[in-house]
């Protein structure tokens, strides 16, 4: 057995063939293992891994091969090419030659002095793990496994018991009680789309619609990534002409209600990257989209399997048979960097053992990463000034609001281009792609995402030229109005008044006016519905007291609070002293 090195894939047919051909001899042949797999990581994470490519040969013959990569980061770490991609990750080859190939690409890794090496993802039943065991004593590296992944499987057998199976599915009465009431909003029906044309439409909306649904449930999806999203973009053009893809829909008329980007491959259905529309998460897509899925698979022969993949979720056990286990193996070869990676492994275990300890962890890395983003911004002194300003304040405080009503009459202002709509999950979704690198208006998307979800108030974005969303804003009831910032509830001081709240720019669009611009056009929108707006600002935030003013609102009344260590006390104003703006005077109190 010979060993060739690439540090690229090249665009090769032959190659292609012959290690297409080696992930279907493999014991269990999965859709992660193929060259079009590999190709499409490769030309996605370009920027971040470098790939390194072990072919093993006897004479022209290729009978064995990993597609590994170095981290940008460092030459000494290497991991699965495919490791952030693919559910599972192996060494591919004949299974009775695993342990020849395993053995000499780890020889010709410490021969490189490749001190790290990650094997994420192993198939915990595959005939590497034994391999890599005896190659890592052989090769003097230091090997820590542990549990990833518990992967869950719908086995479609034979005769009686797919159809056993497949009446058990249609007859969940949660299947159908929602495919009932979704039928009553418009005809449901399931494409399973194989081809590029129809597949890379669609592409963006999923996107979307999965970087929402995770903003809604306190995450960041990974399609947030241009990364990511190249990679499918590559991974369905590559897969197409093979039919290996199927972009999977549940349609409400033309909506798509949820979505599954998956593979069928080598007799197996893969439920690889769901996602579902927030608006029908009442009718449970998901849940009726892998429903069909799986019904829909018991009717095919040529299938044997429903891989559900990586991730305990418990909507998969509804429909599990079975369950597939992966691995997670470090190898090093430093004893010292071994026995620091046996106890952060023992750490991280302890830690998910109890959820509180975990959730506090969590909140500790949360808030390093915005102190860190802070020093990144402003450096050490903005840092240290704003820690003492915090302080100060969790002692000592005066908390002043004023209030703003839009009058009949006042100026529309003129816009540059700009157009207000109401916010929903797509553009929840647009939003934080288009500021995938902003800590701080994703944290602004992510609080505001339950709203959405919940319909506590309706959100808006004022979009630029190119549909860039340049400021958010939300309104809301006066009436009961919870004013967090001086923990009390208002009340409306006339009929069908309306409340303007949670206004943010994100950093990349301020100093251009659209505070104003946006207010000014919403408070037109809502006089239009018979609604009278109001918007209030802290006494000290200047920036938006002129913006107020600027868009035409004119002010009423403040409310003030003072704490002194933890005693409160406020009550209402009424007067209006003046402040200076720009040569002008402005009614303040």
């Amino acid at each position: 057995m010979r060993i060739e090195v690439l540090y690229e894939i090249p665009e090769d047919p032959a190659l292609r063939r012959s290690w297409n051909e080696l992930a279907l001899r493999m014991e269990c042949p999965e859709v992660f293992y193929i060259y079009d797999w590999a190709v499409a990581a490769q030309r996605a994470y370009k920027d971040s891994l470098r790939p390194l490519i072990f072919l093993a040969r006897e004479g022209e013959a290729l009978v064995g091969l990993v597609a590994l990569a170095r981290k940008q980061t460092g030459n000494r770490e290497v991991v699965f090419l495919a490791g952030s991609t693919a559910d599972y990750c192996d060494f591919l080859s004949d299974p009775g030659r695993r342990s020849e190939l395993v053995e000499a690409v780890l020889s010709e890794l410490r021969r490189r002095n490749i001190g790290n090496i990650v094997f994420a993802n192993l198939p915990a039943d595959s005939r590497s793990v034994a391999a890599i065991s005896r190659g890592a004593s052989s090769c003097r590296y230091y090997l820590h496994s542990r549990l990833a992944y518990l992967c869950a499987r719908v086995i479609l057998r034979s005769g009686e018991a797919r159809a056993t199976l497949k009446q058990s599915v249609v007859a969940k009465k949660k299947l159908r009680r929602n495919m009932r009431e979704l039928e009553k909003l418009a005809p449901v029906r399931v494409p399973h789309d194989k081809s590029w044309d129809k597949i890379e439409p669609g592409l963006p909306s999923f996107s979307r619609a999965h970087v929402a649904r995770f903003l809604e449930t306190g995450r960041i999806s990974n399609l947030i990534r241009a990364e990511r999203r190249a990679f499918l973009y590559e991974l369905a053009r590559g897969l197409s002409g093979s039919g290996w893809v199927t972009v999977s829909r549940l349609l409400v008329g033309n909506t798509a209600a949820a979505w599954n980007y998956g593979f069928e491959f080598a007799g197996s259905w893969f439920w690889y990257q769901p996602t579902v529309n927030s608006s029908y998460e009442e009718f449970s897509p998901g849940y009726c989209l892998l429903a069909t899925i799986v019904a829909d698979a018991c009717d095919r022969p040529d299938l044997h399997l429903v891989d559900l993949g990586l991730g305990a979720e418990e909507y998969k056990e509804r429909f599990a048979t079975a369950n597939r286990r992966t691995l997670y193996c470090e190898l090093n070869g430093s004893f010292w960097d071994h026995l620091r990676t046996v106890g952060r492994n023992s750490a991280v275990a302890v830690a998910k053992a109890s959820p509180r300890v975990e959730k506090w962890i969590r909140a500790v890395i949360a808030q390093t990463a915005r102190l860190k983003a802070r020093l990144r911004d402003t450096g050490v002194w903005g840092l240290l000034t704003w820690m003492a300003r915090r302080l100060r304040t969790s002692l000592f405080a005066f908390e002043e609001v004023l209030f703003f009503e839009w009058e009949a009459g006042s100026r529309k202002r003129k816009g540059s281009g700009t157009t207000l709509r109401q916010l929903d999950s797509d553009l929840l979704g647009a939003a934080a792609i288009a500021h995938a690198d902003d800590t701080a208006t994703l944290d602004y998307l992510m609080r505001s995402s339950p709203r959405l979800r919940t319909g506590q108030g309706r959100g808006f974005v004022l979009l630029a030229a190119g549909q860039t969303p340049v400021h958010f804003c939300w309104v809301k009831d006066f009436e009961g109005f919870e004013m967090a910032e001086l923990e009390r509830t208002l009340h409306a001081p006339k009929k069908d008044a309306v409340m303007i709240f949670d206004c943010y720019t994100p950093p990349s669009s301020r100093a251009h006016g659209f505070f104003a611009e946006a207010i000014s056009a919403l408070a037109n929108q809502l006089c239009s519905e018979d609604k009278a707006p109001w918007i209030f600002s802290a006494a000290t935030n200047r920036a938006s007291l002129q913006g107020i003013e600027k868009a035409g609102f004119t002010y009423k009344y403040s409310l003030w609070r003072k704490r002194i260590l933890f005693v409160y006390w406020g009550k209402g104003s009424v007067s209006a002293p003046k402040i200076e703006k720009a040569g002008r005077s402005v009614p303040v109190p």
